[in-house]
């Protein structure tokens, strides 16, 4: 290694309540709705029908619960990852790598998550 190590810079912003993620857009389509953030898939039962869920990551015991979202947000994953390619599945819009997104927002904001540009917005 060579160099100075520098921090990776976040990929959102804080202004006065609004609450604006970056991450890699990977299926395209905007929708606005509620929040659902949910860690373990255990407490996946939170989940309401037309919720965008906010999560690390998924795998395959997410799978049915995809089809009573609204939309998919992952702080881990990429292009190929499970969340990324069922929610294309699905039609619905995706973000992954929105680092921080679970504890940035909490479950009932309302948000808007735009899977073409790669954005997720708190609204409240």
């Amino acid at each position: 290694m060579n160099g100075i190590p520098r921090p990776v810079k976040e990929e959102h912003e804080e202004v006065q309540g609004l609450v604006l993620i970056k991450g890699t857009p990977v299926s395209q389509g905007t929708v606005k709705s509620t929040a659902r953030i949910v860690i373990q898939l255990e407490d996946a039962a939170t989940i309401k029908p037309g919720d965008i869920l906010i999560t690390r990551s998924t795998d395959i015991g997410w799978s049915p619960y995809f089809p009573l979202l609204a939309g998919v947000v992952t702080e881990l994953g990429g292009l190929i990852s499970h969340g990324a390619v069922v929610a294309r599945e699905y039609g619905l819009p995706c973000l992954v790598g929105a680092k921080r997104a679970t504890s940035l927002l909490k479950s009932g904001d309302t948000v808007i998550l735009d899977g073409s540009k790669g954005l997720l917005k708190k609204v409240d």
